[in-house]
């Protein structure tokens, strides 16, 4: 009988230090983690946006939808919701004010699973922090059949969801200048990237750049098309 109590307290002790290795380890590679689910996230945001975009443009006559809709207070982001089906899709948890709303424990679970958090209220469509992302104005409202390289023809990106214009209509025709010299600006938010999305359906993180560098396929330029990517359908 000594034998077998010795023997479960024998177990009791490995098993505690199991137990306290793995939250060691747990608590060490929480950041990397994190960093790794909220940097994927919005790959895959970015990707669904667009999705519903083609969605869009097959409903209405071959033509991507417009920044903002005339003579309504809705723009392209809360216009795709039919499609979407979520607002929680349109945030980076990256931002600032999403900080401490996604650093919950079972917000990191929905996150690394895939699931995402969804906000208990729809926010309203005409105040900022409606999205985390921009819609290319050059774009907006332009039918499939003007699109002239629309594997280089940027559609959607990382923005500042927490500026005057991050409504439902939140657009840029360019990238700010101001987003390439700042350290903590959105366009360097990813491990000093951001992400965009493509007129063909592709999305792919790049780094900003002043000017292209042709020995970095990850580089952004400001509007050239002569390397890389665009604003610019020309």
């Amino acid at each position: 009988m000594k034998r077998f109590f010795r023997g479960c307290g024998y177990c009791v002790i490995l098993l505690l230090v199991l137990f306290a290795g793995l939250f060691v380890f747990a608590t060490i590679m929480e950041f990397h983690w994190d960093r790794d689910a909220y940097d994927s996230s919005c790959p895959s945001n970015l990707k669904q946006i667009s999705l519903a975009i083609f969605m869009y443009d097959q409903d209405y006559d071959d033509k991507l939808p417009p920044a903002i809709f005339p003579g309504k207070t809705v723009g392209w982001a809360n216009g795709l919701q039919p499609y979407t089906k979520s607002y929680a899709l349109f945030q980076c948890p990256l931002e600032p004010y999403n900080q401490q709303k996604y650093n919950s424990l079972a917000t990191k679970i929905r996150i690394l699973t895939g699931i995402y958090p969804h906000h208990e209220k729809a926010p309203a469509p005409n105040q900022p922090r409606f999205t985390s992302y921009w819609l290319n104005s050059n774009i907006a409202g332009l039918a499939d059949k003007d699109v002239v390289d629309p594997s280089r023809l940027i559609i959607l990106g990382d923005g500042d969801g927490n500026s005057p214009e991050s409504t439902a209509s939140y657009a840029i025709n360019h990238l700010p200048s101001a987003w390439i010299q700042l350290p903590d600006s959105p366009a360097k938010r990813h491990l000093g990237g951001a992400n965009y999305a493509f007129a063909d359906g592709h999305v792919k993180w790049l780094k900003p750049n002043l000017k292209p560098d042709p020995n970095d396929s990850s580089t952004l330029s400001i509007n050239q098309k002569k390397w890389g990517f665009t604003f610019l359908n020309k």
